[in-house]
């Protein structure tokens, strides 16, 4: 099993620029919001409480953020909540299909800001042999690890990550 230090390390070099890791953040949560507005069509059945697909959704990434590097993953489930809160009110508010619409423009959108930010500002492949699709759910995950790093915080996982050579980091 590959460890968060190593997937970090091969992910660096590929993501140097701040434009494309800004437009990584924010495209992360485009990215989820566009796949819990559908989820948010399908109710579950939870007695009283009114739980859908798009709540189970968000719990996984919740956990799968957080056992990859804890406090990262914890900063980066605060998003969270607003990102559902938005994709709930679309559902509440819009026609399932205008609903679906929507989640469309918003997906295509977000794969129009990645690419390009890949394209125009770090002239490199898209990492998508990084982690698959799976990579799109939890990439706050590794940007804030290394706004982490920039704080001075996380030393030891930096060391780790310094250890496997060739990936550059923030000062």
């Amino acid at each position: 099993m590959t460890s968060f230090a190593d997937k970090l390390r091969v992910w660096l070099p590929l993501h140097e620029n701040g434009v494309s890791r800004a437009a990584h953040f924010v495209g992360a949560y485009l990215f989820i919001f566009a796949l819990l507005v559908p989820l948010g069509l399908v109710r579950l059945p939870a007695g009283p409480v009114g739980l859908t697909a798009a709540h189970v959704l968000l719990l996984a990434v919740a956990l799968y953020a957080v056992s990859l590097e804890w406090t990262a993953g914890l900063l980066m489930t605060l998003p969270l909540v607003p990102t559902l809160l938005a994709a709930e009110a679309v559902v509440a508010r819009l026609p399932a299909s205008t609903a679906v619409a929507v989640a469309v423009a918003v997906m295509a959108v977000r794969f129009a800001l990645v690419v390009g930010a890949h394209v125009v500002f770090e002239k490199k492949t898209h990492g998508l042999s990084l982690g698959g699709p799976l990579l799109f759910f939890i990439e706050p995950v590794y940007l804030l690890t290394v706004a982490l790093f920039s704080l001075g915080l996380k030393q030891g996982l930096r060391a780790r990550v310094e250890a496997g050579g060739g990936a550059s980091l923030p000062a």
